[in-house]
């Protein structure tokens, strides 16, 4: 519901019924209509948004339409997306579909984008491909997964609608929403890796228990590796993406010098959480060399437990092998006390090099 005059609007569906959606019947299209309102006094305008999620049986798109999202279309979607915004869209769905030879270029005046989004499903941020073709009159979004920066950034539209909506505003918005999302996923596996961190160097019980805990910290270590990996994915594309649009998709409008400080606010937060990505990195790697060290540690401690055992036995051994062996005149073995005294001296053969290990504190 659109009511001019007031800065309000509703959302249907919210957040929780869209997933459900997404889950059970997958909807086609997304529009986030735009509705600019009548010049104040001062001569601003604002605009008021309404989100739609429309069926492909249903697919008729507003008038005015900033922004068109759409989520597995399918070839009549991409037809009638086509035919509103008046330049081809590509999809998988056309039958002669063919990657392009680049991520980013322009083509008559409208800029064909290409960048990898995180989506958390069960908040494990995996990556997922983004078209965006920025047209004079509406930009259109072409994605095949769910991608939580999408719902969010609609809602944001709506609740505090910007001053003159344009494509390149809201392609903007969704950047700056999906980085926002990343910086979160990073903190999240900041986070992660603390407990991990703390699990290593704390770990206290037996030798079984500490054996289990290290499992389970190597299993964990490959976990936020690969995340901090695909988030690190992430931050690069989109930075090679408004790089283009520094040196390539600068729109020539009013809005010019607004987009291009956006921009470099854009890459100023990706430079920061690029460090802090390879920070996190450079963690897990530390993490993993210390886990992978204790580990060593503890075998080194078993080794030397045998080592150990084969010098405390091996003098037994050698007065054991004397007296087995089979020459006719030994005079030890017409002796009374012959094998009680071999026995004994066994004892102490044994005896010694323990004693010895104990005092040099290597046990």
């Amino acid at each position: 519901m659109v009511k001019y005059g007031q800065q309000t609007c509703r959302i249907e569906p919210d957040v929780g019924s869209l997933r459900a959606l997404i889950n059970k019947r997958r909807p086609d299209v997304i529009i986030v209509h735009s509705i600019v309102k009548p010049a104040a006094r001062d001569g601003s305008a604002t605009a008021t948004v309404r989100r739609q999620v429309l069926e492909a049986s249903d697919l008729q798109i507003p008038p005015g339409a900033i922004w068109i999202d759409l989520i597995e279309p399918t070839a009549e979607e991409d037809r009638k997306v086509q035919e509103f915004v008046g330049v081809p869209v590509p999809t998988k769905a056309n039958p002669d579909y063919t990657e392009p030879p680049e991520a980013h270029y322009s083509e008559n005046g409208v800029h064909y984008l290409h960048a990898l989004f995180i989506s958390e499903p069960e908040d494990t941020p995996d990556v997922t491909g983004i078209t965006f073709v920025v047209a004079p009159t509406a930009l259109v979004t072409v994605r095949y997964h769910p991608v939580e920066t999408f719902d969010l950034f609609s809602q944001k539209l709506c609740k505090a609608p910007a001053q003159a909506l344009s494509p390149g505003t809201v392609g903007l918005g969704l950047i700056n929403t999906g980085l926002n999302r990343s910086a979160r996923a990073l903190s999240k596996a900041g986070e992660s890796l603390d407990r991990i961190a703390s699990g290593v160097f704390r770990a206290k019980g037996d030798r079984s228990k500490r054996n289990q805990i290290y499992s389970d910290t190597l299993d964990a270590l490959g976990r936020e590796d690969e995340k901090i990996s695909n988030l690190r994915e992430s931050l690069v594309s989109v930075e090679r993406l408004l790089l283009f649009l520094m040196s390539e998709g600068r729109p020539e409008n009013a809005l010019k010098p607004v987009v291009r400080e956006a921009i470099r606010t854009a890459l100023r937060d990706l430079q920061t959480m690029e460090q802090d990505a390879s920070f996190k990195a450079q963690k897990v790697q530390f993490l993993l060399d210390s886990t992978l060290g204790r580990i060593n540690l503890a075998q080194n401690d078993i080794i030397k437990l045998f080592s150990v055992i084969a010098v405390i036995f091996m003098p037994p051994t050698v007065i054991a092998s004397i007296y087995g062996m089979n020459f006719k005149e030994m005079p030890e073995l017409d002796w009374k006390w012959g094998y009680p005294l071999a026995i004994a001296l066994m004892v102490f053969a044994a005896i010694g090099p323990y004693l010895f290990f104990r005092w040099k504190k290597w046990l």
